[in-house]
């Protein structure tokens, strides 16, 4: 495992959004949030539906900006980028969708779309390119599937395609909503395993929203409650 601990760090973070039917009455999602996630374990979200948790993702993805408070990848206060800085903060930074077929490209092939992850990221020569595609097709059991179009993949091989495409180039910074949803005992066990596989090969922080409690580990979840987070060590 490399050596360096990556770390994010929340401090009194306030999410507000409009109400959508009051005129001129606010609706608090976040009202002093903070907390801390490293790259050590695995790191697990947990809360209501409509407590936040996808806005959490993406507050830190940097595609929901925040009222108040800090969110500070390292040292990059992840809340004040420029559009230049957000540009690059992004290359190190993978997301897996709760609904893969929402945001993978399904007209293209299985290959092509991990190759545009590739590219969108990272600066690389065909060859190697290649390469890494069939490294991690091989480690999704993708490889048969390499040359189909997405469209006709099953939903157990599209969830794997979406996690292989955020992970593909490595990223510092892996956010995943729900990634084990509708999937049998056996691919969840599969995913998980795949999760911490990735601890072990390249050190990213990873945080897991999720309703399955059978996933998570209670030393490293947060826990949405009252537009707060708890953190239990």
């Amino acid at each position: 495992m490399a050596n360096t601990i990556n770390k994010i760090s929340a401090h009194e973070i306030t999410k507000i959004y409009p109400h959508p039917n009051k005129k001129d009455v606010n609706f608090p999602v976040f009202a002093g949030a903070s907390f801390i996630i490293t790259s050590e374990s695995i790191n697990y979200l947990l809360g209501s539906s409509g407590s936040g948790k996808t806005t959490l993702l993406r507050m830190l993805h940097g595609i929901e900006k925040i009222n108040a408070g800090e969110l500070i990848f390292n040292d990059v206060v992840i809340n004040s980028l420029s559009g230049k800085e957000r540009i690059t903060y992004l290359k190190d930074v993978g997301y897996m969708d709760q609904f893969p077929s929402d945001y993978l490209s399904t007209n293209l092939t299985v290959a092509q779309n991990l190759d545009y992850s590739l590219l969108l990221h990272q600066s690389l020569p065909r060859e190697i390119r290649k390469k890494k595609i069939d490294d991690i097709a091989t480690k999704f059991h993708l490889s048969n599937l390499l040359q189909q179009k997405t469209l006709s993949i099953s939903g157990g091989e599209m969830r794997r395609l979406g996690l292989a495409c955020s992970i593909i180039f490595q990223p510092k910074i892996l956010l995943c909503d729900e990634p084990t949803a509708q999937l049998d005992n056996e691919n969840k066990k599969d995913i998980m395993k795949i999760f911490h596989e990735i601890v072990s090969e390249f050190n990213p922080i990873i945080l897991i929203v999720t309703h399955d409690n059978s996933i998570t580990d209670p030393k490293f979840t947060l826990k949405i409650v009252d537009r707060r987070i708890q953190q239990w060590s």
